[in-house]
Parts: structure tokens; C-alpha cells; sequence
């Protein structure tokens, strides 16, 4: 896919794909599970869910936003390992992704005051296994209660 250097895009985000949406008439990148992008860029971003969970985070005065993707709601001390390092931890969590997300908006110039927030997913998939659809969305929710956010949408 072809890489596009919009103004607004972000140092750090040049692994996230990007390609141009026909049907919207704009530039697009595509989040995928365990990741999450920061753009002031006028473009789309999409993604997939089941029962992961994005929060889509902008701050309404600046126009700094983005998304996250996350699996699980938060980490434990039996975090599965690859070779020597943790996998994604920081962004497969919703604890780590929900800090990454915000902190990334706000080192970009963005204020948390002008926080709005969109949260989509969290899909019961299987009916009869675990429901870490709607501990996704009830641990969201708490985070964003407990730092004086509010969703908008969902």
C-alpha cells in the first residue's frame, strides 16, 4: 500500500497502514488489533471489531484525535511473554492503550478538558464462553469515569 505524507501525521505512526479511501473520497489508516495512531490529519481511520474494543479519543478544540484497538481490559503479572519481552503490552491492554492513546494526544498539543470520546465494539462473540466483550467495555468505561471523561457515543 502506498504511504502518504498528509500534514498533520504524526512521527512514530509510519508503521500503521495507510491508503486512500474510495468511498469516502479521503486518505485512510487502518488500526489493527494492539495498535493505536494520533493524527491531526483530515483522514479516516478504521478499523475491525469483535469483541476488542476502540476508543476513539479527539480533542474537539484542537483537532488532535485517534484511536486505539485493544484485546483484553488491563494487564496482570502473568502477561504472556514472547522470547525476553512482554507482547504489546502496550497497546493489546486496554490500561496501556487508554494511557498511550491520551498521553499521545496531549504530548501532541491536545488538552484533555476538550476530550470527546467514541467507544465501539466489545461484541459478545461466543455465546456460553467468557464475555471479554463486556469487561472491555465495562473496564473503558470506568477509565473514562475515573478521569473525568465523558463518551459522547457508543
Amino acid at each position: 500500500m502506498k504511504k502518504n505524507n498528509l500534514q498533520g501525521r504524526f512521527p512514530g505512526f509510519e508503521h500503521i497502514n495507510t491508503y486512500y479511501d474510495g468511498m469516502h473520497g479521503c486518505e485512510a489508516a487502518k488500526i489493527l488489533p494492539g495498535e493505536y495512531y494520533v493524527t491531526s490529519a483530515n483522514e479516516c481511520v478504521v478499523t475491525v471489531l469483535g469483541s476488542c474494543v476502540s476508543a476513539c479519543v479527539r480533542d474537539k478544540v484542537f483537532g488532535i484525535g485517534g484511536m486505539n484497538h485493544f484485546m483484553l481490559p488491563v494487564t496482570h503479572s502473568d502477561t504472556p511473554k514472547w522470547g525476553n519481552s512482554t507482547v504489546n503490552v502496550a497497546t493489546r491492554y486496554g490500561d496501556y492503550a487508554m494511557e498511550h492513546l491520551m498521553n499521545d494526544i496531549i504530548s501532541h498539543g491536545g488538552l484533555k478538558k476538550n476530550f470527546e470520546v467514541k467507544l465501539f465494539g466489545g461484541g459478545l462473540i461466543n455465546q456460553g464462553q467468557s464475555d471479554i466483550g463486556g469487561k472491555n467495555i465495562s473496564f473503558v468505561r470506568q477509565f473514562l469515569r475515573d478521569e473525568g471523561i465523558s463518551v459522547v457515543a457508543e
